[in-house]
């Protein structure tokens, strides 16, 4: 009997029949975003243990500038080219890839200049000088996974990182094993990544059958690549600037502390973006209405797995700073723990945000996305200059929160238009 009605749960709950079969469908999808995780993990653990506090703040701060100035290269054009090769029109592959080492030029001369003014006088002046060669190679040639991914060719995505990754780790280990030094690890980094990415583009040119070029095609491909790449400015200063304010009001020391103290908060959120996007990404396949009210009924279970992750780590936190980091210092931990409070909100956000991507209510995405972004950035701007790293902390966690509240709204009022109660 018990048995019966356990099968026939697991038959009825379309959440779960959601994860099971997004899991099959898109087992390389998965398993790619895992990789990219735990690399990111395993090469802050390498960096923790082998740089000095001082040096890995300077490290992430390079990376923060980095990321940063990719506004300038119209990243928007990788979607572009998914679209284009989506829709059967290849070729585009060939014009987006020109035009995004031609703008990643301009995001290294933005490097440059950076370097002789606002960072003159800093330890990472030179570094950005070396970066700005390598720019166009890095973020010029990153156009071969929107190649893949418009074919939803996940498994070439998937081994094609492995050998990325696999190089990469394994020269930044040796690198910074031996000389301990956070320019040698920048480089190695840009460098390993810029000359993957060239040889994948290659690899996809020489192998590919190319269509004739629509001109007016690609004017329109353009000009939604340059829009998208608009949109997402607001996304991309807010996801990188609290280290640059940080270390514009401090030092790289502290930064340094920061980027430790996050590094597990960093991991469990990528995780949970990586979790949630396997059974919110399958019910985009059912109407809207019923998307909405699978998600209705679980909403507060979601909630609850937030309570209970955050209390989790809260206890696991200490030990894996000092078993993996051989971090022992109280005030890491007590930084680290305070940065877990946002993920109380998270995955209601995440889940909620993503619904309203994948759906045909996608239009308030932008709108949402921005106001939410643009409300974190004004949190960081007021309280990193007066409270520093609880600073960020405090306004990390009001930005969740007040997503969480907004997110709601949003949602309870737009269920009405479906019907749903």
């Amino acid at each position: 009997m018990i048995k019966e009605k356990i099968k026939k749960f697991y038959k009825e709950n379309q959440l779960l029949n959601a994860i099971k079969n997004n899991i099959g469908n898109s087992i390389f999808s998965l398993s790619n975003l895992l990789t990219v995780t735990i690399d990111a993990l395993v090469l802050n653990v390498i960096l923790v243990r082998f740089l000095s506090v001082s040096d890995l703040g300077d490290y992430k701060l390079i990376f923060s500038v980095i990321n940063i100035i990719i506004i300038f290269t119209l990243n928007g054009l990788n979607m572009s080219i998914s679209k284009a090769v989506a829709k059967r029109y290849k070729v585009f592959f060939i014009k987006g890839t020109i035009i995004s080492v031609l703008s990643s030029l301009v995001a290294g001369l933005v490097l440059v200049i950076l370097s002789f003014t606002l960072y003159k006088n800093s330890d990472i002046r030179f570094a950005l000088i070396y970066s700005s060669l390598i720019i166009p190679l890095y973020f010029g040639f990153n156009t071969w996974e929107a190649f893949l991914m418009g074919k939803r060719d996940f498994k070439s995505i998937f081994i094609y990182y492995l050998f990325l990754i696999g190089t990469r780790l394994a020269l930044c280990g040796v690198v910074i094993y031996f000389f301990r030094n956070f320019l040698y690890a920048a480089l190695v980094f840009l460098i390993v990544t810029g000359i993957y990415n060239t040889v994948y583009f290659i690899r996809i040119f020489k192998r590919t059958k190319w269509e004739e070029v629509d001109r007016n095609r690609e004017k329109e491909l353009i000009k939604h690549g340059a829009r998208l790449t608009g949109a997402s400015v607001v996304s991309v200063i807010a996801t990188n600037i609290e280290r640059i304010i940080l270390g514009a009001i401090s030092t790289s020391f502290m930064v340094g502390i920061y980027s430790i103290a996050h590094i597990i908060p960093t991991f469990i959120k990528d995780s949970l973006k990586t979790f949630i996007s396997v059974p919110t990404m399958k019910l985009s396949s059912y109407d809207e209405k019923e998307n909405r009210r699978i998600l209705k009924k679980y909403l507060f279970v979601i909630f609850i797995s937030g309570l209970i992750i955050v209390g989790l780590f809260w206890l696991l936190i200490p030990i894996l700073l000092r078993v993996f980091f051989k971090v022992e210092d109280l005030e890491i931990i007590r930084y680290g723990r305070l940065m877990l409070l946002p993920l109380i909100f998270m995955p209601v956000d995440l889940t909620i945000k993503s619904m309203c991507k994948y759906q045909g209510s996608g239009s308030s995405f932008f709108k949402l996305n921005t106001t939410t972004d643009a409300m974190k950035l004004a949190f960081l701007a007021i309280f990193i200059p007066f409270l520093k790293i609880y600073g960020i902390i405090i306004a990390l966690t009001l930005t969740e929160f007040f997503t969480f509240i907004i997110l709601l709204i949003w949602f309870a009022k737009s269920n009405k238009r479906f019907g749903v109660k």
